[in-house]
């Protein structure tokens, strides 16, 4: 579903990402660990077409993730780390927007938003401001953004900062559905009690390269 061939990035003077190679397919979990630094957003960034790497291809679903048309974007749902994306739009505008961009209401994807929110927990704030939300709601509500149109790929970066203990169950329940579902997940974390708890595929990034690891804690 997602595949990067001889990813290169540079960052100012230093090379953040060097010949990365990496593919996730339907029905699996990829998880992707490594120092703070080490490049584990930008990898994702550039997964997911918000960045363009000095060399090598990206595509998802066979697409090319950069272009005009957007096509390959439709299939992925992303998630970033930080959760400061469009602070004067209300929740609610936020998801409206995404779903015209995803091509997904009607009532059909009406139903499922309304799901959604009770599930992650916006209920309560589906009216208010991304800017006046803690770091947790915001993270929730932009959780809800990428899931929209149940995309065949699924980005998360740290999707368990900022959450409790009952948010990173629901984060991994999701995951599991998921992949039961055969769709895909990448997902970046730094933490090695909820990465050990999924089924996985695992990665790890030091030096810039990434390399397939033995255990979620390598």
């Amino acid at each position: 579903m997602l595949s990067m061939h001889g990813v290169d990035k540079r960052l100012a003077a230093r090379a953040v990402l060097t010949d990365v190679t990496f593919g996730c397919g339907a029905g699996e979990v990829c998880v992707i660990t490594g120092e703070n630094g080490s490049g584990k957003s930008t990898l994702l960034r550039i997964a997911v077409g918000l960045v363009e790497p000095d060399r090598g291809s990206v595509t998802v679903g066979g697409l090319p993730v950069t272009g005009a048309t957007g096509r390959a974007r439709r299939l992925l749902g992303y998630l970033p780390d930080a959760s400061d994306a469009l602070p004067e739009l209300s929740v609610a505008e936020l998801i409206a927007l995404v779903q015209t961009f995803k091509q997904a209401g009607g009532p059909a994807g009406t139903a499922a938003v309304t799901t959604l929110r009770a599930r992650l927990g916006v209920e309560t704030v589906w009216r208010q401001r991304l800017a006046t939300l803690s770091f947790g709601q915001r993270k929730r509500a932009l959780l809800l953004a990428a899931l929209i149109g149940a995309p065949p790929l699924l980005v998360l970066d740290e999707p368990t900062n900022g959450l409790d203990g009952g948010g990173t169950s629901m984060i991994r329940e999701l995951v599991d559905e998921r992949r039961s579902a055969g769709q895909a997940t990448v997902l970046a974390t730094n933490d090695r009690d909820f990465a050990a708890q999924l089924s996985a595929t695992r990665w790890q990034l030091a030096d810039g390269r990434l390399a397939r690891a033995a255990r979620a804690d390598s």
